[in-house]
């Protein structure tokens, strides 16, 4: 980690930043640092993604781009603000507010979830041993409740019925699981589910005014929310689904998700770089709460993946997304000062949670690619 002299100096850095107004191409002026994610860019709405937008930073250069369209009704133009559905990226958010409150001794990582939820333990009846530190570091073991929930529900019913904490958890009950935890790695949305239903019992106020306060107004992040039932705040990229017949349907609105502590979150490309960047240079945790998270065995706590694999003698930080016609991802040097974030509005598609859509490995590559280019 880097000294706090160096952090505060960086921090003043990212402040006086300015992106500037987008001009009618939505870019700011091309200083080369991304050729990667431009051919991606290319590739994608030549296969039709309606919107591609990046920012990369290298130290005191950086580049953001938005290309494409806001959507296919009206053609009007992408803009490098437009907001986005960043599911699953908004779960590292939950893990700043709950290690907080581990911070501040009100919770421990190794406390069982039912001390503190106690419906925990009613819905699940035989996984009393799961700990905060398992729902975290995705070791519960708890069955996922997003794929039954999109099996099960019509379009209709994911975008206009919302749902509370306690019926995504019974949607996960429903499935046969034996119980955990385990001692391996497995994502499961319904782990955030029981953190943001414990955040909301041990701090008495809903979900989105915790982030708000904890992450999103110290962060810096103006443009982003955890978002309510009812149409989401335009300027929003429009994402859109094909239904059984093959017609294209806006799917922009999702209630099914509004309010979730695993994909309920909506922000902007910019945004998601000052959270990575706030994050990593102690703005948000101590230095000694984000290398607990960053080095826990058997994996990293919060949602966030390191990797000592992109530049010689220096550790990256991993955050994605994605779900339905959205796809989100960054990585962040540790130090801060380099950082590649992308949003794609995937192709418009039927509605699955099977497999991963053909664009989003082309995606990670030239994210990949573009980060290591800046190595130095």
């Amino acid at each position: 980690m880097k000294s706090r002299a160096a952090i505060q100096a960086l921090s003043l850095t990212l402040a006086g930043c300015t992106f500037g107004t987008p001009d009618e191409n939505a870019t700011t002026p091309a200083m080369k640092l991304a050729p990667q994610l431009e051919a991606f860019t290319e590739d994608a709405l030549a296969n039709g993604a309606p919107a591609v937008v990046f920012h990369v930073r290298d130290g005191d250069r950086e580049e953001l781009r938005a290309t494409g369209v806001n959507d296919l009704e009206t053609n009007r133009k992408a803009v490098a603000t437009d907001k986005i559905w960043i599911i699953g990226a908004g779960t590292p958010m939950v893990a700043v507010s709950m290690m907080k409150l581990v911070g501040a001794g009100t919770v421990r990582l190794d406390d069982p979830v039912s001390t503190h939820l106690p419906e925990f333990t009613t819905i699940f009846p035989a996984w009393d041993r799961v700990t905060v530190r398992d729902l975290l570091g995705s070791t519960s073991g708890l069955p996922d409740y997003f794929p039954p929930l999109i099996e099960a529900r019509t379009l209709d019913d994911l975008q206009t019925r919302a749902l509370t904490f306690e019926e995504r958890l019974r949607i996960a009950a429903g499935v046969d699981l034996p119980p955990g935890p385990v001692s391996y790695f497995v994502w499961s949305a319904t782990d955030w589910e029981v953190l943001g239903w414990l955040l909301e019992r041990k701090h008495n106020r809903p979900l989105a005014e915790i982030l708000a306060g904890d992450v999103f107004e110290p962060a810096g992040m103006g443009s982003t929310r955890l978002a309510s039932p009812g149409q989401p705040p335009e300027p929003m990229l429009h994402g859109y689904v094909l239904e059984e017949d093959g017609n294209r349907r806006d799917f922009t609105r999702v209630d099914a998700v509004a309010g979730s502590a695993d994909s309920g979150v909506i922000s902007t490309v910019e945004d998601l770089a000052k959270f990575l960047a706030a994050l990593t240079t102690g703005q948000l945790l101590s230095e000694a709460t984000w290398t607990s998270m960053i080095e826990a065995e058997p994996s990293s706590l919060g949602g966030i993946r390191p990797s000592d694999d992109i530049c010689p003698g220096s550790r990256h930080v991993i955050m994605s997304g994605g779900g339905g016609p959205y796809s989100v991802q960054s990585i962040v040097s540790e130090d801060g000062r380099q950082q590649v974030t992308m949003a794609t509005v995937l192709p418009p598609r039927e509605l699955k949670v099977a497999d991963a859509p053909p664009l989003v490995p082309e995606m990670e590559d030239a994210i990949l690619q573009t980060a290591r280019s800046l190595c130095g």
